[in-house]
């Protein structure tokens, strides 16, 4: 008896359970339904893009800047995000608002999607970057400098400079070929591409003059060690090589017979002066 009774118990639970299904079901239908309600379809998106782009090229003067259909894209993104955000649908005009309202975001993806197709960019372009997104064209400078030489834009090279030392990845050294403080450990200019020799480098960062004001100063140890070594380490200022594992950048620049001499003539020169040498 107790058998049957636990077979009926179970009959009448499987029972409520299929028959709650439906109802489940139903929710779920329901809920898709009125999220569907709430949301856009594609062709309601894709219509508040067009519409909403074509604004706001008129609007913020990006006829000759971007292409329209590009335009459309990230437009496009905004008012899905705008739609998923909201319990109604959005409407032109606060997509629109809203868009205004971040104008400077707004504008700064267009140049994040212009710098996809460097290689095209056009001089009204390479200019919309630059005044509208600093910082992107700051780490975008070795290869908006290639685009800006090519169409003789010096106005937007010296803007790049000026923002690659602020967003970009500077060195202490300027390359002396395009003037950007890019020039790796390896002398080469991670801008304008040079590879450079180190006469170059040494003319560009007026090593003489860097040079005697080390040997000038610096504790007479460290330059003997110098002219035991015959190169110096390199960053804002002149080091021995025994600095090397303390310096998180230099170059090594190796001194010719004359600047050998220059270092000696200064080193005899304290040495009557009554310092010590080593």
């Amino acid at each position: 008896m107790a058998r049957g009774r636990r077979r009926r118990s179970a009959s009448k639970s499987q029972g409520v359970s299929a028959g709650s299904a439906p109802s489940a079901g139903k929710a779920r239908s329901a809920s898709r339904r009125s999220s569907s309600r709430r949301g856009l379809t594609e062709e309601e998106v894709e219509s508040l893009a067009r519409a909403a782009a074509q604004e706001l090229a008129a609007r913020l003067g990006l006829e000759n800047v971007i292409q329209q259909d590009k335009l459309v894209e990230i437009v496009r993104d905004i008012v899905v995000s705008i739609a998923e955000s909201r319990a109604t649908k959005p409407s032109l005009e606060s997509i629109i608002k809203n868009i205004m309202a971040s104008e400077q975001v707004f504008l700064k993806a267009i140049a994040s999607r212009l710098i996809e197709d460097v290689d095209s960019l056009s001089l009204e372009q390479l200019e919309f970057i630059v005044n509208n997104a600093p910082e992107i064209a700051g780490r975008a400078a070795p290869l908006l400098y290639q685009r800006a030489a090519a169409l003789g834009a010096q106005h937007v090279i010296d803007s790049l400079r000026h923002y690659w030392l602020i967003y970009g990845n500077p060195t202490p050294i300027t390359c002396p070929r395009c003037g950007f403080r890019a020039v790796t450990p390896n002398l080469t200019c991670m801008v304008c591409g040079a590879v450079l020799d180190e006469q170059e480098v040494k003319e560009a960062i007026g090593f003489k003059s860097m040079l005697k004001e080390f040997a000038e100063h610096a504790d007479p140890k460290l330059v003997e060690e110098v002219l035991r070594a015959g190169f110096v380490l390199v960053n804002h200022e002149v080091n021995p090589p025994s600095m090397r594992h303390s310096l998180d950048f230099y170059v090594e620049l190796y001194l010719t017979r004359e600047e050998k001499e220059l270092v000696r003539s200064i080193i005899r020169r304290r040495v009557a002066s009554g310092e010590p040498r080593v």
